[in-house]
């Protein structure tokens, strides 16, 4: 029947044409949206087919029979992209079934499987040290489709009937292994390098295929699961890369793979990776001043063409901030976050342990300030770490203490041990005392004993009310143990009593104890076994 429309000769030559002219990654894409009958239409008309390719959008094709070349698609890119490959895959692939049933003569090599146009391609691609690193991609490219022509017919995949994502996903360690055979013998550099390279390519092409699948939830799981994997290992390629020495020729190539996250880390879709995590410590680990300079420029081009109140906005602003404290550029940093609809504590608290780490204290109490609400209802984990920045500050910089202090105050109760911390920091003995009468947040067993003798040999007099206090909440308990914590603790009272020469005001104070709980047996009888009444 094709014979009839489409000459042999025509055939051979568009097939010959795929072959030299389109990326095997376009055709692989146009392969799957033929299996899957994306092509929802096609038409020869004379010398020209008249086809439709559904990817979400229609997307019109027509394509040239005599002059492959000129054949032409309404996306983005025109020519020889994945929807031209799926309209001529539907065609190539019955044609080649017309041609099986009648005689192999004619059939082109590899005629038996359509996508021979991209594995007998020539094994000539130059994968070396240096690069480029776009003939390294090429490269993993033709091992990911050959590799997922076996998978295709790997009987466990068959038998459980995994698709195309969960059986790519499932097949990582096979692909890595495969590819990383060809960098034996280089630097540890470069072998770090292309270890980072084939990890991210694949996770470019496990994003790309999971954008184009939906998955049964039964398969989700176990491809969320490999994906967790997957990341893993990139963070620890890129940790391997840090810790080695880099050399010119190597950082060309570096670039690439930010260039490649980067836009990965642009795209406004639900991503199977946490793009924007990878994209943050990829920025992190930057070669030098210049190179951050450039991804800020990159961003900043960005930034301009995005809405303020949209979330790309934040994650780039996010990013983008990163790199301004990177350069010291805190204020500019803060200009870029205000600038966005939401102040997420655990997004910003990165920003605030770098101003304490750098001992920019106005700095970090200006972000604190514009943080201060976000601050006061965020969860304890965050809010412990805020208060840390703080103490910091009180410990470091006696002109900014006060400001610091003043913060904590505000946060109580939520603060009572850093704002506590602080002012014993400050010599603030009284005010640590006032703060624990007010407060019901420790009680005489949980309070750190080494403190209260520091502030017994400092200021004892400031203690004496506390220690009343203290006493009368344990004889409230109407507990034998806590009868003798109350003694011990009045033991210490007495100490003081006598240090301020109030011998008298002690014993009227323990005789007023004493007959004020008269049916207290059990307190009675502490009492006398720690000889403080007789």
């Amino acid at each position: 029947m094709f014979k009839e429309y489409i000459s042999d000769q025509n055939m051979i030559d568009m097939a010959d044409e795929v072959s030299q002219s389109m990326d095997a990654e376009s055709l692989e894409i146009g392969n799957d949206l033929y299996d899957r009958g994306r092509v929802e239409w096609a038409k020869l008309f004379g010398d020209r087919i008249y086809s439709v390719v559904d990817d979400g959008e229609k997307n019109t094709v027509v394509i040239h029979t005599d002059n492959f070349a000129n054949s032409i698609c309404a996306c983005a890119k025109r020519h020889f992209c994945e929807h031209i490959a799926a309209v001529f895959l539907h065609y190539y692939e019955q044609w080649l079934k017309s041609k099986k049933t009648h005689s192999t003569t004619g059939l082109p090599p590899g005629g038996k499987n359509p996508l021979f146009l991209i594995k007998n391609r020539a094994l000539d691609i130059p994968i070396t040290e240096e690069g480029p690193a776009e003939y390294w991609h090429e490269y993993f490219t033709r091992e990911y489709v050959q590799l997922q022509e076996v998978w295709k017919h790997n009987p466990q995949y068959m038998r459980y009937q995994i698709d195309e994502l969960c059986s790519a996903a499932l097949g990582f360690n096979a692909f890595i292994k495969q590819v990383s055979a060809r960098s034996n013998g280089w630097s540890f550099t470069g072998n770090d390098l292309y270890l980072f390279h084939s990890i991210l390519f694949y996770m470019i092409r496990l994003e790309k295929t999971a954008r184009n699948r939906s998955l049964s939830n039964s398969l989700s799981n176990t491809v969320r699961y490999q994906a967790k994997i997957i990341e893993n290992d990139l963070m620890e390629a890129l940790d391997a890369m840090v810790s080695t020495n880099w050399q010119v020729k190597h950082r060309p190539i570096f670039q690439e793979a930010v260039d490649l996250v980067r836009a990965s880390f642009l795209e406004d879709k639900n991503q199977l990776f946490a793009w924007s995590n990878i994209y943050h410590q990829v920025c992190n680990n930057l070669f030098d001043g210049q190179q951050v300079a450039d991804e800020m420029s990159h961003l900043e081009e960005t930034i301009k063409g995005l809405k303020e109140s949209r979330q790309e906005y934040y994650m780039v602003a996010l990013v983008l901030a990163n790199l301004k404290m990177w350069a010291q550029k805190s204020d500019e940093a803060l200009a870029i976050l205000q600038k966005t609809r939401k102040k997420k504590i655990e997004d910003l608290l990165p920003f605030l342990q770098i101003l304490a780490r750098e001992e920019e204290w106005e700095n970090l109490l200006i972000w604190l300030r514009w943080l201060d609400e976000e601050i006061i209802g965020t969860n304890f984990v965050l809010f412990k770490g805020i208060c840390k920045c703080c103490v910091q500050g009180v410990k470091k910089n006696r002109e900014c203490s006060r400001e610091f202090i003043s913060l904590l105050q505000s946060w109580l109760p939520r603060s009572f041990d850093f704002y506590a911390e602080c002012l014993l920091e400050e010599g603030l003995s009284r005010e640590w005392v006032e703060l624990h009468i007010s407060g019901l947040v420790h009680d005489w067993q949980s309070v750190d004993k080494g403190v209260l003798r520091h502030l017994e040999s400092k200021d004892p007099a400031a203690l004496m009310p506390l220690y009343h206090q203290w006493v009368a909440r344990l004889i409230d308990r109407r507990k034998r143990k806590s009868y003798v914590e109350a003694v011990r603790l009045l033991k210490k009272l007495r100490t003081l009593y006598n240090r301020q020469r109030m011998g008298r005001e002690w014993r009227a104070f323990i005789s007023r104890l004493a007959s004020h709980y008269p049916r207290l047996r059990a307190l009675q009888e502490e009492l006398r076994k720690g000889k403080l009444i007789s």
